[in-house]
């Protein structure tokens, strides 16, 4: 668990550096002036923290500083409050089917959530589905040979639907504990492309209800993710998210828009390039991650 907040608190690194910054300006001042809050609510939605949430913390900072409450305390308390409505994450379940656009690590974070189960003493298979990038294959061939995980791939079939029934079924007969299947990045305005997924999602059904789906969203793009996950979301049923380059993002608030809005979980973030650089999303730690180091955090 150590090992995952310091991932998560490494993570946040740019997201935190503009807000404790911020916050640092404002200490010792009773009263936040007209500019500190125009800095406040420029920094929060550069965040992507989201106009609703800026206001409201916005708010509750207006009020004159009290000693046994700390600025950083009520941003805190404002984040927790905002999603105490938002369900926490279940277990995944047997299959994990991921999608999302190109771009956003889907095959990388199928690959390291296959290393994240197999080190948690799970026996994992991976599905290598998508047979569009002809890379990708070979991509997920060599994760799963670096991780010692069984691959499912038919490098002569087209076709990700077929490819995914007889990797899920394989890995229901070799009784296997999850079976990861990785697809192709499409855009969610190619209907073709969408009806595939449709499939794809139709043919693992048939073999178990057992299955969850996982979009990747680049934290990068920010508010345009929330967008991915709708559309996407017309055609398959989304059950959570990955989030993906969380240590290349100042807009590390993201995440807290997608569980309000979306009121999906978020299940991983990805914070580096290593395989275990995809940590268990914790919602404590993600908040208190925001603005606080490590060392406060120990300290607390």
């Amino acid at each position: 668990m150590i090992s995952f907040l310091k991932k998560t608190i490494s993570g946040l690194s740019k997201t935190r550096s503009k807000l404790s910054t911020l916050f640092a300006k404002f200490s010792g001042k009773t009263i936040l002036t007209d500019d500190d809050i125009e800095d406040l609510e420029e920094a929060l939605l550069g965040a992507d923290i989201g106009w609703e949430l800026t206001d409201s913390i916005i708010k509750q900072l207006k009020v004159p500083d009290k000693a046994e409450i700390t600025r950083e305390d009520r941003f805190q308390q404002c984040i927790q409050e905002y999603l105490s409505d938002v369900h926490e994450v279940t277990e995944l379940k047997r299959v994990i089917l991921l999608v999302g656009i190109n771009g956003t690590g889907k095959t990388t974070s199928a690959a390291k959530l296959g290393g994240y189960y197999s080190k948690s003493g799970k026996s994992v298979s991976l599905v290598a589905a998508d047979t569009y990038r002809a890379a990708a294959v070979e991509q997920i061939r060599i994760w799963a040979e670096r991780l010692n995980l069984h691959l499912t791939a038919n490098d002569k079939s087209a076709d990700p639907a077929s490819v995914a029934y007889d990797g899920v079924a394989s890995g229901i007969k070799k009784k296997m504990d999850k079976i990861i299947v990785d697809t192709s990045g499409r855009l969610h305005t190619s209907a073709n492309l969408m009806k595939e997924l449709e499939k794809i999602h139709r043919v693992v059904l048939k073999l178990t209800d057992e299955s969850d789906v996982l979009i990747t969203i680049d934290a990068n793009t920010g508010q345009h993710g929330l967008q991915q996950a709708r559309e996407f979301a017309k055609y398959i049923p989304i059950t959570g998210v990955i989030l993906t380059k969380m240590d290349g993002t100042a807009r590390g608030g993201i995440a807290i828009q997608i569980m309000k809005e979306l009121n999906l979980p978020v299940y991983f973030i990805g914070v580096g390039e290593q395989v275990d650089d995809l940590v268990p999303f914790d919602r404590e730690s993600y908040i208190n991650g925001l603005i606080s180091s490590e060392k406060e955090m120990v300290n607390d």
